[in-house]
């Protein structure tokens, strides 16, 4: 059987951003027609999913685009066609650049004469590469919430609806900047594909409320800036206008079409297993529990199938564990659930884990995440590396780059993370 880091790779290959587009393309041609077309493409996967609308349709029918990507998604040097213009946004916490490329891209569709045809590229980390703070809120306010939000350890919906209330852009607010058809092909990151959650759904209605992103706002950031509270306040009670909801028929010239979401990367993990002679178990199916009891739900499972004996075998899991975030430590999910697991499996021999997201990133790390086995607990407290305090610090990056646990994929996609257990 290949190594995790292998099938990881491999699995990371198979759901590239690029091959998608050009295979849903080829398989459903009306999705787009010949062009001319106008490309709006925001996110993690931004370039490799243009490459791939380009591969299939041409560069002669794109009469304008414009890319957005994060800095660390960002090609050194950019090959467009001479219509399309690049700009450098970031992630996880939005920028100035994030809240120009957000305007660029809202000047760029309110351009749109009626008649014409838009194709959006989305992928997850759309929500900060594009970034436009509603009314009069300032990015600073913005950003201290949902960044208050999220260490509180919203789920990636929560954190949305926080979002979609505080911007100009988000919760289908971006959609009503046109009239053109628009067809948007979209990668989820988000367990659920939720179109409203991906991103934020900027083209996409919004079912949730900001009387719901108060009340979240109040129970998790009690201590956002008094400006932000006054501006949900204000929407709670109906003063401020909402975002469009299901049905509104201001999003009905847009048409939503979703390339692959987070089971694809556990559908492709079972594939490579299966094909290599091994076998393939589920260890969980769009996880979004707590790390810490995620990682003891994974042990117990560990201990059960090495006490029960058998032929090797591979455990395959994916989702969005949430974690409560103390400290400013690098790591992410997938490395501090890495490391939890190295203590889970402590001693335990011919057992492994691997924890990875399918983009190059996991939270501030500079990893997509990181393979442990049992032996590696050990290794960290013999060599001083206190694995336990990384952990309380949310730095879990330190140890395990140390110990060269962590793995990188490729960074050409972003469906989510892929979890790993190997058994004898």
């Amino acid at each position: 059987m290949l190594p995790l880091t292998a099938i990881f790779l491999e699995v990371a290959r198979r759901v590239d951003g690029a091959t998608l587009v050009f295979d849903s393309l080829s398989s459903q041609p009306a999705l787009v027609a010949t062009g001319p077309l106008h490309v709006l493409a925001v996110g993690k996967v931004a370039f490799p999913m243009f490459d791939g609308l380009v591969a299939r349709v041409g560069e002669s029918d794109v009469a304008s685009g414009l890319l957005i990507a994060p800095e660390t998604r960002f090609p050194d040097e950019p090959k467009l066609p001479a219509s399309v213009r690049a700009l450098v946004s970031d992630h996880p916490d939005p920028s100035e650049r994030s809240v120009l490329a957000g305007r660029a891209a809202r000047d760029m569709l309110a351009g749109l004469a009626p008649s014409a045809r838009l194709v959006v590229l989305l992928s997850g980390g759309g929500s900060a590469a594009m970034a436009v703070p509603a009314n009069d809120l300032s990015l600073h306010e913005k950003r201290v919430t949902t960044k208050a939000v999220a260490r509180a350890g919203a789920s990636i919906a929560e954190l949305n609806t926080v979002r979609k209330h505080l911007s100009a852009v988000k919760g289908g607010q971006l959609g009503l900047a046109t009239r053109a058809h628009t067809v948007v092909l979209a990668l989820s990151d988000v367990v659920g594909s939720d179109p409203g959650v991906i991103a934020s759904g900027p083209f996409s209605a919004d079912p949730s409320t900001f009387a719901q992103a108060l009340a979240l706002v109040e129970r998790l950031a009690p201590g956002a800036p008094a400006r932000v509270l006054d501006h949900l306040r204000l929407g709670a009670a109906g003063v401020l206008p909402e975002t469009p909801k299901p049905g509104d028929p201001r999003l009905g010239h847009i048409e939503y079409k979703l390339l692959a979401g987070p089971e694809r990367v556990p559908e492709e993990a079972r594939r490579i297993v299966e094909a290599q002679g091994g076998a393939a178990g589920t260890l969980s199916l769009n996880t979004e529990e707590p790390v810490i009891d995620l990682s003891k739900r994974y042990g117990v499972r560990a201990r059960q199938e090495r006490q029960a004996g058998g032929p090797a075998r591979m455990l395959i899991g994916n989702g969005e564990p949430s974690i409560v975030v103390r400290g400013e430590g690098r790591g992410g999910r997938a490395t501090h659930l890495a490391l939890l697991m190295a203590r889970e499996i402590a001693g335990m021999s011919n057992v492994a884990f691997l924890a990875a997201g399918t983009d190059d990133r996991d939270g501030l790390s500079d990893a997509s995440g990181a393979v442990v086995d049992g032996a590696t607990w050990e290794r960290a407290q013999s060599q001083g590396l206190d694995p336990l305090g990384a952990l309380d610090r949310c730095d879990s990056e330190a140890p395990l780059k140390a110990l060269g646990c962590l793995v990188r994929g490729p960074g050409t996609s972003n469906l989510l993370d892929l979890h790993l257990l190997a058994v004898d």
